[in-house]
């Protein structure tokens, strides 16, 4: 079996990292090793998590083209402003729906797309067969359980 894990984000300080995305979007934290050697955070519920990786290579601050998506973009961005997140693209109406991008202390950038309560749960419920689902090849000489 192999599965997607995480998606590595290279952060100066991946404990104050984590409080950030936690005190502006609410994210859980999760840590490998007891001593935090692995600091991750991702939205609750949600099986896919970002690693803040803390020394392992350089700040290279870019578009990371991960993206996030929201029912109400106008009310998270409004609590993401007030916890002084940087927009560095405000966020704005296209023909599909709205979008904006935002940078975390480190000056990565990230997406962020509004999209209807129903898509975003009806995206939850196909990746959720995906994520537990188990596939086992068998040998040719191996019998069927």
């Amino acid at each position: 079996m192999i599965a997607l894990a995480d998606v590595a984000v290279v952060v100066s300080n991946a404990k104050a990292s984590a409080k950030w995305w936690k005190r502006n979007l609410g994210f859980a934290m999760f840590t490998i090793g007891g001593t935090g050697h692995a600091v991750m955070v991702a939205p609750s519920g949600d099986r896919f998590v970002l690693h803040l990786c803390q020394g392992f290579a350089p700040l290279e601050p870019a578009d990371t083209g991960i993206a996030f998506v929201t029912d109400e973009i106008d009310k998270l961005s409004a609590r993401m402003k007030k916890g002084n997140v940087q927009f560095t693209e405000p966020v704005h109406k296209e023909e599909w729906g709205k979008m904006g991008k935002f940078a975390d202390p480190d000056g990565n950038i990230f997406w962020l797309l509004e999209a209807t309560s129903k898509m975003v749960t009806d995206t939850l419920k196909f990746r959720a067969p995906l994520l537990t689902k188990r596939r086992v090849k068998r040998s040719s000489g191996e019998k069927k359980r």
